[in-house]
């Protein structure tokens, strides 16, 4: 895992994988979505600006990594290969995955890529058989290639149904890890768990729960979360035991639509992703033998950085 870790020991990972839901983002031009082109621009403006501050950055085949290494990409950065195919229709969330069939072991390391990934949607007592086929697929593509894999579980109710308040979502993500994490994946990402929007106090708690369940190093994703509520969400978490952020949106989601997109993302995302880099680093510094945080990382300079 040592490429995905920053100098400091933690995660500080950027997701730029988004498909349909970063198209969703864009304002409709003549009443249309914009076309691939333009995902295709973000993420390679968005590369070249935050890559250098980042551990390591998650992008997809379809839209960013075609048959080498990004040019956008810094140097000395590692690429995570996002290794899904994403069932998301138009205005929805994504429903369902798959095994993306043209990330082969060989793709992988033709692209240069020092890890790949694999999203699965989980529901409550359904699809738990095809989960698991899906993610030993996965894991078997990552061993053939040799590198880490990463694998994100994020939580909906049942088909036709709601949650029954929201402890019963705060459940199922433990539930999802307890089920998904002990495939054997290398990292395990995770919803920000106990979380409320304008609400991390129960974050902690449940990220302690969240660590004794999951066998791996695990890290916290950004959707689903206010954004100035994820600075102080990722410290509680790491005062739980999370190692780190693998997220996109908190980070860059407000400028898609800005009207100077270079400019919103050199100056608030460049300014975010720097603050969460630091509570990252605080949290590793203070980490104890048995990877729970001695003392709260950061500073509320710091998370004011993330607010901005």
């Amino acid at each position: 895992m040592a490429p995905l870790r920053s100098a400091e020991g933690g995660f500080a990972m950027l997701a730029l994988d988004q498909r349909e839901s970063l198209r969703q983002m864009f304002p409709l031009v003549d009443g249309d979505e914009v076309g691939d082109d333009s995902l295709r621009r973000f993420k390679d403006m968005a590369t070249r600006v935050l890559s250098p501050l980042a551990s390591a950055v998650l992008l997809d085949r379809p839209y960013a990594v075609t048959d080498a290494r990004p040019a956008g990409l810094a140097p000395s950065k590692s690429l995570i290969l996002a290794a899904d195919v994403l069932d998301q229709p138009r205005g929805q969330g994504v429903i369902t995955t798959t095994l993306d069939p043209a990330v082969t072991p060989e793709f992988v390391r033709r692209v240069g890529a020092a890890a790949v990934k694999l999203l699965v949607i989980w529901r409550p007592d359904e699809g738990g058989e095809e989960r698991t086929r899906l993610v030993l697929s996965f894991l078997d593509v990552a061993r053939a290639a040799g590198v880490p894999s990463l694998v994100e579980a994020v939580v909906r109710p049942a088909i036709g149904g709601e949650w029954d308040g929201p402890d019963a979502r705060h459940e199922a993500i433990l539930q999802a890890a307890r089920e998904v994490s002990t495939l054997g994946g290398t990292i395990y990402k995770a919803e920000l768990p106990g979380y409320l929007p304008g609400d991390v106090s129960r974050v902690r708690e449940h990220a302690e729960r969240m660590s004794a369940i999951v066998p791996v190093p695990w890290v916290v994703l950004s959707n689903g979360v206010d954004r100035p509520d994820f600075a102080p969400g990722v410290r509680e978490a790491c005062l739980g035991g999370a190692e780190g952020f693998l997220a996109g949106r908190a980070i860059w989601g407000d400028t898609v639509a800005d009207p100077d997109t270079f400019g919103a993302l050199s100056q608030r995302s460049v300014d975010r992703l720097r603050a969460l880099t630091a509570i990252v680093a605080e949290s590793s510094r203070s980490r104890g033998p048995r990877g729970q945080a001695l003392q709260a990382p950061g500073s509320d300079a710091e998370a004011e950085g993330v607010r901005r």
